[in-house]
């Protein structure tokens, strides 16, 4: 590959976007199985013209064959030296933002422990909650920030970030303050999604209340941090054995709806409460982890807009089943990847690890994985500022480039993720 390049002068209105080695759009079907790049959109010798907007964000205004004579007159050009480009990854389920970690908690586990056992014992969940409700904000930033970069450097450009490891009110607004300054830090980098998850565990001091906790989360906590962060996307909640039943589950979706917040919901992690079923009645945008699920749940899921996530290094982590990701896809449903990174179940920022253990844990395709970080993935974040996971004319045009002159090679070496170019974030295009 050769060194990118850009000429022209800087700043710019329009700028030529030329010498991809494969240019893959992702603008194929959104359900169902697929079998070759072309069905995503793979393109050769091909340039794109983005626009950039008054609103301060980029649009692809025309894709075509180099050298057509349609093409639009471009102020600056840049030179992509034969390397992939593709629309920006997204990793749409992560709680990357904590103090502490479970080092300990892993090796329990390779000893015969289970997740379960651990948390029983007040390992799990609730002892990332007293390590972050002691950090103050400025030190979550700054435990959270390189996960962030390493994510970047994966070629992700959107990172969903959900709360939960504090469990009561100011811990949990704390951790909305540190997102928005993560937020400003890694802007033009990263776009990052905020989603508030205090119904995540049972808090220690409300262990023989578990009811007292659900109302305390509707009637304070979730509204406090409506308040705290303008951005706040979403509302999630862990339906599972041992955490918050279903019915509990829809009193604090009723607050959501009242808040404005669409739903998310973990379900199916360790057994299958109908979680499913209610998550889609309730409209969620995605349903998380789905160990457990069972078929029945497979034909709901296809047949709604709820997008099923999957987080097959998850399953790596805690040596536990795939989530049926090959069944979602054939039965039609929406199927997203992520990496569910986090301290106690998977330990990770690495997308494209999660990307090669979908194909081969899952038994997804390589195209559909790229379409589970992609326009799926975007569609789990009800399509971020507008950003669909798909270079299309018309849509807002956010972007990875990465060091690979061929997309199979984004599978083919196992952990070693291709390293993003960093060409369009230096010119100032993300």
């Amino acid at each position: 590959m050769r060194e990118p390049r850009l000429t022209g002068p800087l700043p710019r209105r329009r700028v030529r976007l030329t010498g991809a080695g494969h240019v893959l759009t992702c603008t194929g079907p959104e359900r169902g199985p697929l079998t070759s790049w072309e069905q995503l959109g793979r393109h050769t010798g091909v340039d794109l013209v983005i626009r950039h907007e008054l609103w301060g964000g980029w649009q692809l205004e025309w894709l075509g064959p180099t050298g057509s004579a349609e093409q639009p007159h471009a102020d600056a050009t840049i030179d992509l030296g034969g390397r992939l480009l593709l629309p920006g990854l997204i990793d749409c389920h992560t709680h990357v933002v904590f103090a502490g970690d479970r080092s300990g908690e892993f090796v329990q586990r390779l000893n015969g422990k289970s997740y379960g056992e651990i948390a029983a014992a007040g390992g799990g969940i609730l002892h990332t909650v007293a390590k972050t409700r002691a950090a103050s904000v400025p030190e979550l930033v700054e435990a959270a920030a390189p996960r962030l970069q390493q994510m970047a450097e994966w070629g992700v450009r959107v990172v969903e970030c959900k709360t939960g490891y504090g469990l009561e009110l100011a811990s949990e607004v704390k951790i909305l303050q540190a997102i928005a300054v993560l937020r400003q830090r890694f802007a033009g980098q990263l776009r990052l999604v905020s989603t508030a998850m205090p119904a995540h565990a049972i808090p220690p001091e409300f262990k023989a209340n578990p009811e007292g906790y659900v109302a305390l989360v509707c009637e304070q906590i979730l509204p406090a941090m409506r308040a705290a962060d303008p951005e706040l996307a979403f509302v999630d909640v862990f339906v599972e054995k041992g955490y918050f039943t279903v019915e509990q589950a829809e009193k604090i979706a009723k607050v959501a709806d009242a808040l404005g917040l669409p739903m998310k919901a973990h379900v199916d992690e360790f057994a299958d409460l109908d979680g499913v079923q209610w998550a889609v009645e309730q409209g969620a945008a995605s349903v998380e982890h789905l160990l457990q699920t069972a078929s029945k749940s497979l034909e709901i899921l296809a047949k709604s807009d709820t997008v099923a996530v999957g987080l097959p290094l998850t399953s790596v982590f805690l040596r536990e089943p795939y989530a049926p990701l090959r069944q979602l896809v054939d039965a039609g449903a929406l199927v997203a990847v992520a990496t569910d990174c986090n301290p106690g179940s998977a330990m990770t920022t690495n997308l494209v690890l999660a990307m090669q253990m979908a194909v081969l844990g899952a038994k997804l395709s390589p195209q559909e994985v790229l379409r589970g970080v992609t326009r799926c993935a975007a569609l789990a974040l009800r399509e971020p500022g507008g950003y669909t996971g798909r270079l299309k004319v018309g849509e807002p045009f956010v972007a990875t480039t990465l060091d690979l002159d061929g997309v199979d090679r984004l599978f083919y070496e196992l952990g070693v993720g291709p390293r993003a170019s960093q060409v369009l974030t230096e010119a100032g295009i993300a």
